[in-house]
């Protein structure tokens, strides 16, 4: 049974995601919606991200939405290190300033501000030690930031009884497919 699921993919800007109102974002949420209420109806309680802009932070607002249809259902942002935010833009901030108001937990993995890569790799890890599963949104044909993760991931999987869920763009895009033909069919 998975518990507590670690959900982590593509930054916005790998996806070349540069608004919030852009209409992938709403697809990309409702499929994150979908795969979590999967999860909810076998017992999920714990969502887990490190607070990265894109599907982290998408993740994070739908498990908001969530929790008033499942008020047992709760937020954990685990950081790398503090201030991992104070490069972003003042909108960007704003949204996860309200965020980390709306989580039921917030830490950081290294209670001081950015040292070096290693910060990431040992935050990787905490998140796979402290998670049954991980739903990652990555696919092979367009590397990114998540292929380090990827490698370490399947690792871990060899090693232990974790599981995951890769979402490639095939599955994405079937599901988008599938949920257009939907509200085609709802307006005739």
């Amino acid at each position: 049974m998975i518990k507590t699921v670690y959900v982590t993919g593509y930054k916005s800007f790998e996806l070349n995601i540069f608004k919030d109102d852009a209409p992938e974002v709403s697809y990309l949420k409702k499929f994150i919606e979908h795969k979590l209420n999967q999860l909810i109806e076998e017992g999920l309680e714990w969502v887990l991200i490190q607070g990265q802009m894109g599907i982290e932070l998408w993740t994070a607002e739908v498990v908001i939405a969530l929790k008033e249809t499942y008020p047992d259902l709760k937020l954990g942002i685990i950081t790398p290190f503090y201030g991992h935010i104070d490069r972003w833009n003042e909108q960007n901030q704003a949204k996860y300033q309200h965020i980390v108001q709306n989580a039921d937990f917030v830490d950081s993995v290294f209670h001081s501000s950015y040292e070096g890569p290693h910060q990431f790799k040992q935050t990787d890890q905490f998140m796979l030690d402290h998670s049954d599963s991980t739903l990652l949104i990555y696919d092979e044909e367009q590397e990114a930031s998540p292929k380090f993760f990827k490698q370490m991931l399947v690792d871990f999987m060899e090693k232990t009884n974790y599981t995951c869920d890769i979402v490639t763009f095939d599955e994405l895009t079937e599901f988008i497919n599938d949920l257009q033909w939907s509200q085609e069919q709802s307006f005739e």
